[in-house]
């Protein structure tokens, strides 16, 4: 009880602290929390953290670095009104004897974001990239996860690496010949759909691809469709079960979108739509269907409000008034 009781408090003074400052990272290791500060802050948590450990990144920008411990990279969220930004382009490579897992949550990703070597499960969850890609024939990476994250401008998988996406935006994925990609309830932009090879798309729905292109026959889909495509991109699958192959326009589909990405984009289906197509388990087909519908809101609490007493009190102590989200 007194370890949990320790855990909590470091987590809330953390947090605290971002509060308080700008560009605040805090690293976390056996119970004890060591905070930096400004635009390397991120960097210099990075440098002295070991494997296994926590960091925790506050609203604002922080410059990149590459990564080489299996830690835990927690950051303030991409769609609220302070998100934390990495800027730069930065490597994550893992050695494949750690045993711990390499996870990034809640981080916006300005630049270029590589991942290269033969790890295993690294987790990407509630953030957005600019690019995230391997490309190295080479690299092993197995099991990478994609959940709940935005892709803005490109996603690879090159190597003999495997990727699943889940319930994420994803623009321009691309694969080659001994790497693959497992995605359920994304919405899927690519110019041209040809470049995907031996990969599987289960409730997702397909847009703005490139005129007479069609997914190769080394895929397979199941209850995905076209949207404002000119071709049906499942036709000549040898398996595409529930697959719609009507061309269905913006409007029918989607609330507000209209192809164009932007970050206050939500991707919202129709009512109408919701209830004349389902995907494969009975919910709709898309970002907010599936057992992982798509929210950014990070996993774990976070600050909204922060009061410190100007003075300590008679015994000295000086009394702190913290607000937790949900």
């Amino acid at each position: 009880m007194k370890k949990l009781l320790l855990t909590v408090v470091s987590t809330l003074l953390a947090a605290a602290s971002f509060a308080q400052n700008a560009q605040v990272a805090s690293l976390s290791h056996e119970g004890n929390v060591t905070y930096y500060y400004g635009v390397s802050a991120f960097q210099q948590a990075i440098e002295a953290a070991q494997s296994g450990d926590i960091i925790n990144l506050s609203g604002g920008t922080f410059n990149a670095t590459n990564i080489t411990k299996a830690i835990s990279l927690r950051g303030a969220g991409i769609d609220n009104s302070s998100p934390t930004y990495i800027a730069g382009d930065f490597n994550i490579e893992i050695a494949s004897d750690d045993a711990n897992q390499f996870v990034m949550e809640g981080i916006k990703c300005a630049n270029k974001v590589t991942y290269s070597g033969t790890f295993s499960n690294p987790y990407f969850i509630k953030c957005q990239f600019y690019s995230l890609r391997n490309y190295k024939s080479s690299d092993a990476i197995t099991n990478i996860m994609v959940v709940n994250c935005k892709v803005t401008n490109d996603y690879s998988v090159g190597g003999t690496c495997s990727a699943y996406l889940i319930n994420s935006f994803i623009k321009q994925p691309d694969t080659n010949e001994t790497s693959s990609i497992t995605a359920q309830n994304c919405l899927i932009t690519r110019y041209p759909v040809r470049g995907l090879i031996n990969s599987s798309w289960t409730n997702c729905i397909f847009y703005g691809c490139s005129y007479s292109d069609v997914l190769p026959n080394s895929n397979t889909a199941r209850n995905c469709i076209n949207v404002k495509n000119y071709y049906d991109v499942f036709g000549t699958l040898s398996e595409h079960t529930g697959c719609s192959s009507k061309l269905y326009e913006y409007a029918d589909v989607f609330k507000t979108f209209t192809g164009e990405y932007s970050d206050t984009e939500t991707f919202e289906l129709t009512d109408a739509f919701k209830e004349a197509f389902k995907g494969s388990d009975g919910t709709e087909v898309g970002l907010y269907g599936g057992l992982q519908p798509y929210d950014s809101t990070p996993s774990y609490p976070l600050i909204t409000t922060m009061a410190v007493d100007k003075q300590t009190s008679t015994d000295g102590k000086l009394n702190v008034t913290i607000g937790v989200s949900k």
